[in-house]
């Protein structure tokens, strides 16, 4: 069975750009060469800073720390109850 590929907020954006590269990005028989660009990890550096200032406005909220999506899709399931708090992601190619 092929793992499922969820349609995340970046991959989002990445299909309304180009449908060819929602297509093909993520699958390992095409590298992504851009995970070494120093532009792109500065834009990552800013999503971290978003993530911090989310955790300033909501105290107590509870970090998703997995950059895997089956297990932060996992753990966020378990969170999303009236009792577990405010939810946010440290990773800023996750953002919930």
């Amino acid at each position: 069975m092929p793992k499922l590929r969820y349609l995340t907020k970046t991959r989002y954006k990445l299909g309304l750009d180009c449908p060819t590269k929602l297509f093909y990005t993520g699958k390992p028989e095409y590298p992504d060469q851009c995970d070494e660009d120093a532009f792109l990890a500065a834009l990552a550096e800013g999503g971290f800073q978003v993530g911090e200032l989310a955790r300033q406005y909501y105290k107590g909220g509870i970090t998703i720390d997995t950059l895997d999506y089956d297990e932060a899709l996992a753990m966020t399931k378990d969170l999303m109850n009236p009792h577990s708090g405010t939810i946010t992601s440290s990773s800023a190619s996750t953002s919930w």
